[in-house]
């Protein structure tokens, strides 16, 4: 449930920005970080396959939260890089869909390897280890 809240509270967020993005943006990124790291709590995965999706699903939200936190200074550094204020426009975009891009694949396969292991039973009877 915290996975859904966060990924639509941050396309909401995103979606209602109008012009340069703003600080605003930059404090409800936070907050929503700090809602996912509390409230999210992913389950153990039975398959590797099954693994690699909740995975994907928790990396691409978190990677949208990293991109909200880091819209007003990305946004800042590229109009201050441009001389003609619309002309940063169509950058700003590429440039937050690219760090989108590096954020959900680190945070995959990060996510993958650490918090959704799947759990193997080395030998028949014996306690489940994770792989």
């Amino acid at each position: 449930m915290a996975l859904a809240a966060v990924a639509v509270g941050g396309v909401i967020a995103i979606a209602a920005a109008e012009g340069p993005y703003e600080p605003f943006e930059s404090v409800m990124g936070i907050a929503l970080a700090v809602i996912f790291a509390v409230l999210y709590r992913p389950p153990t995965p039975a398959r590797a396959a099954e693994a690699w999706v909740r995975s994907a699903a928790a990396a691409a939200a978190g990677a949208l939260v990293l991109c909200l936190i880091l819209s007003f200074p990305v946004d800042q550094i590229v109009r201050g890089l441009a001389s003609a204020p619309d002309a940063a426009d169509l950058p700003i975009s590429w440039v937050l869909s690219a760090l989108w891009l590096v954020g959900f694949l680190n945070l995959i396969v990060v996510l993958r390897f650490t918090l959704l292991r799947v759990p193997v039973a080395i030998e028949e009877g014996s306690a489940p280890t994770s792989v």
